[in-house]
């Protein structure tokens, strides 16, 4: 009982205005979220691993966050994203043998149009059978979860973050696609939520999606530049 006692008055403490800007009320919660994920996205936009250790952070923060305003899929969704940052920190510093960029980790890679095509129909069907199964869960225990909000677009949001992760986790080029459809379309969804702060740190995410999609593309150009070949005297 003490534990519980402990544990629910750390949550009200964490979700109590910390101040209010422009009339929106500020949590702790929300604003530790929005700092190391803005932090994460930047270090991984520059192909930096230690994102993943930042992003293990902010998947707690928004664990507790997404609970709070009932949106399943994307909270659920920070486990996935735990997992994968674990794995990605790992998978970065210890490439497989001739994998190895400049820096001695993952190099930048690029799917075929198969792979593309594979990931698109997985997250499209992932969408589809996760969107169900929120919905079901809640009609079948309502007394536990109350109605979802948005659960059609939060499902199909949740999934393509999945996948937008797993592709970042084994460092894809893709994965920048991924998310900036994801940061755009998220941006839109919070800002109708009313949660100011995290709508703007979406648009924030989707500028640099964009400036990573160009980048990251720049520097796998250039692991393949031609080397002019040197033509020996006869």
């Amino acid at each position: 009982a003490n534990n519980i006692g402990r544990e629910r008055g750390l949550m009200e403490g964490l979700s109590q205005t910390l101040l209010t800007l422009g009339g929106y009320p500020l949590s702790l919660l929300e604003l530790l979220g929005v700092l190391s994920g803005l932090l994460a996205v930047l270090l991984a936009s520059k192909a930096l691993s230690v994102n993943f250790l930042v992003g293990m952070f902010n998947s707690v923060c928004y664990f507790l966050l997404f609970f709070q305003y009932r949106l399943y899929s994307v909270m659920l969704l920070q486990v996935v994203y735990f997992t994968f940052s674990l794995y990605g920190f790992y998978h970065w510093r210890h490439p497989k043998q001739g994998e190895a960029g400049p820096d001695n980790e993952q190099r930048i890679r690029l799917l075929d149009n198969r792979q593309r095509l594979f990931y698109a129909s997985l997250i499209a069907l992932a969408g589809v059978v996760w969107a169900w199964l929120v919905i079901h869960f809640q009609a079948r225990f309502p007394a536990w979860v109350d109605p979802p909000a948005y659960p059609w677009l939060d499902a199909f949001l949740a999934m393509a973050s999945v996948f937008g992760q797993w592709l970042l986790s084994k460092k894809y080029w893709e994965n920048w696609v991924v998310w900036l459809m994801v940061d755009v379309s998220s941006t839109l969804l919070y800002a109708s939520m009313g949660m100011v702060f995290t709508a703007i740190m979406y648009g924030v995410f989707s500028m640099i999606a964009l400036k990573a999609l160009i980048s990251w593309f720049r520097t796998y150009k250039s692991y393949h530049q031609a080397v002019a070949p040197v033509t020996l005297e006869q």
